[in-house]
């Protein structure tokens, strides 16, 4: 029977993805939606688009928990060992390595500013983000398991703060003012719900990295289902009706314009922290198995990697990733297409893969061009139905 002591239930994964759903880019997903939709509409968007990653998550955990794998070795199946560790490991460690430079960017500008409005000393942006960016590093260096009991005392804090702020909203607007608001302009929901899967596509294709840990695969899906889907929804909410009544989806602003400026500074703080420590974690594990180096040495690379960050977020990274991110998007979400299609449709997964699997670089490919081509923000949706079906088809061709 298998040792399950080192392995975690359900509301231990939930609590991890539910942190990391909880930071300023996550109430920004509101305040976009909400520039073209109802509020209504934005939060029926959100919850499709939500469902759709969950949905591709939930298989890849299942695959997970079942091998005890992590993202990059599960992918060696389906792309060769050294394919998976040059195109999904390099993809995904730039990936969440870019996101922790540019959240540490933000914690960086966001505290400095808050210390001199409180009157202390000026700060520069890149000694902030130096600073906080390495006691998020710290964190992770530290391992998985110091990671849930972070999230323990960061996300309770985050929702009462969270909670507090609409208390103090809703003292000078009503609810009915959410529900009555019409925006100026317009937007078709298929592309709403195409940005909801952009927003959080990435954790969806590495969530094996931690769900692999879980008991049971059941722990592993309510663990995605109710770690993405609640957070992301009243994150999603939050930040439609900050930007409704306050115009506005910063907290960080609100609280300090309301003369609350340190409580503002322990949001922003409390809400990178969790989700940086996701990334830098990912990132180191995925730099790993790129330069094929065993699990021992993952908090060595991981620090490697968040000095790597730090040294972006000290640059000014967050002034120049949207083009960056928007590339790695498109290159990170067919990866979820061909690991379904390898392990549920063509069940083809091979424990002992081939050095280059090139079936999987083909079809890994296709979704990628697919996703270059359109402009429509459905290549979410149909890069990875792409380089899942091409994935099939080549496996049928060549038996």
């Amino acid at each position: 029977m298998e040792n399950t002591k080192n392995y975690i239930k359900w509301y231990s994964l939930a609590s991890i993805w539910f942190g990391g759903m909880i930071s300023v880019p996550s109430l920004l997903v509101g305040s976009t939606l909400i520039a073209s939709l109802t509020f209504q509409v934005s939060l029926l968007a959100g919850l499709l688009g939500f469902c759709f990653v969950v949905m591709y998550m939930s298989l890849i955990s299942i695959a997970a928990v079942e091998q005890r794998k992590n993202t990059v070795i599960l992918a060696s199946s389906s792309f060769g060992e050294q394919g998976a560790n040059i195109i999904v490991g390099l993809v995904i460690g730039l990936s969440t390595l870019g996101w922790f430079g540019v959240q540490s960017n933000i914690a960086g500008a966001s505290f400095s500013s808050i210390v001199s409005e409180m009157n202390g000393p000026d700060i520069p942006v890149w000694v902030s983000s130096v600073f906080w960016g390495g006691v998020m590093v710290l964190t992770a260096v530290f391992g998985f398991k110091y990671l849930k009991w972070l999230n323990y005392i960061a996300v309770p804090a985050m929702v009462v703060l969270l909670v507090y702020g609409l208390f103090i909203t809703f003292q000078e607007h009503s609810f009915q003012e959410v529900l009555d608001f019409k925006p100026a302009s317009s937007m078709p929901i298929m592309q709403a719900i195409g940005l909801t899967i952009g927003f959080i596509a990435v954790g969806g294709v590495i969530s094996a990295d931690y769900n692999r840990f879980a008991i049971t695969k059941n722990d592993a899906v309510l663990g995605s289902i109710m770690g993405i889907i609640p957070g992301a929804m009243c994150l999603l909410a939050v930040g439609a009706v900050l930007a409704i009544t306050q115009g506005t989806y910063d907290i960080v602003e609100i609280f300090s314009s309301l003369g609350y400026p340190l409580l503002a500074m322990s949001i922003l703080i409390l809400a990178t922290w969790t989700t940086n420590v996701v990334n830098i974690y990912s990132s180191g594990l995925a730099f790993t198995n790129l330069f094929k180096l065993n699990e021992a040495a993952r908090p060595k690379v991981t620090l490697i990697a968040g000095i790597a960050g730090i040294t972006l977020a000290a640059l000014g990274i967050f002034n120049y990733f949207i083009n960056f991110i928007t590339v790695l998007t498109i290159a990170i979400t067919p990866i979820a297409g061909v690991l379904i299609s390898d392990y549920f449709l063509s069940k083809s997964f091979n424990k002992t893969p081939q050095q280059i699997n090139w079936i999987g670089v083909i079809s890994w490919a296709s979704g990628v061009a697919l996703m270059l081509i359109m402009s429509s923000p459905l290549k979410n949706i149909l890069g990875i139905v792409m380089s899942g079906v091409v994935f099939f088809l080549l496996k049928k061709i060549i038996k």
